[in-house]
């Protein structure tokens, strides 16, 4: 292979790589302001800069975390969350960026809306979960909360 042969390939990787960068960032920069423009009281504090996750403080307790993952060229957006106890994350859901900006093959990162509804439909479990729990006086802890966020809501 040459060194022009190497050169292109380069910059097709270069560009590929700063198009899902920017595609990340748009996302990013949608869910932030769908949150912090949202009129609904989701209780919701930013907790992180977007360089490489974004992340919201939710209760003054727990903290979710959104994550590009998968390595370079990496697609999936991973949500996870956390509590102020341990560093510990918990996996909740996920989700597939395109390169196009389209998440999960249905909408524009630059649609606030859709973006922030999506969100919450990734995180619903969460709520539902501590929902519960305040209803019951029970404690919740994040295995228990994280346990249950690809299952249905507790009863």
């Amino acid at each position: 292979m040459t060194i022009w042969e190497i050169s292109e390939k380069a910059d097709y990787i270069a560009g590929r790589h700063h198009r899902l960068q920017e595609e990340w960032r748009s996302y990013c920069n949608a869910l932030v302001q769908g949150v912090t423009l949202s009129k609904a009281r989701l209780h919701h504090a930013i907790g992180c800069a977007p360089e490489q996750q974004l992340c919201f403080v939710l209760f003054e307790h727990f903290t979710v975390y959104i994550t590009l993952t998968g390595g370079f060229n990496g697609h999936t957006i991973e949500y996870a969350i956390a509590n102020k106890e341990s560093e510990e994350r918990r996996v909740i859901a996920k989700a597939q960026l395109s390169s196009d900006g389209k998440v999960d093959g249905a909408f524009s990162v630059r649609d606030r809306e859709k973006v922030l509804e999506h969100y919450l439909g990734k995180i619903a479990a969460v709520y539902d979960n501590l929902y519960a729990a305040m209803e019951a006086d029970t404690p919740v802890n994040l295995t228990t909360l994280a346990s249950h966020a690809h299952a249905p809501a507790l009863a």
